[in-house]
């Protein structure tokens, strides 16, 4: 297994969605892990496939750049 380290992310959510995402976090904190990492591992794949790298695109605004890193 490839070496691993922990990382703290802060995310803006709707209030309603950010009670539900700490709900099942207290209840099932590895499913968390689990969507955060298929929606990373997704990105990586599709940037790959489209030739680009998976947080920036050189052609890409960067408000453009900003709705990509926060779309799964």
């Amino acid at each position: 297994m490839p070496e691993s380290r922990s990382v703290n992310l802060v995310v803006n959510l709707p209030a309603d969605l950010a009670d539900e995402v700490e709900r099942v976090q207290e209840t099932d904190p590895e499913f968390i892990e689990r969507v955060l990492a298929y929606g990373l591992v997704r990105r990586a794949v599709f940037a790959r496939l489209q030739g680009v790298t998976a947080l920036h695109r050189p052609s890409t605004s960067p408000l453009e750049v900003s709705s990509l890193e926060t779309t799964f």
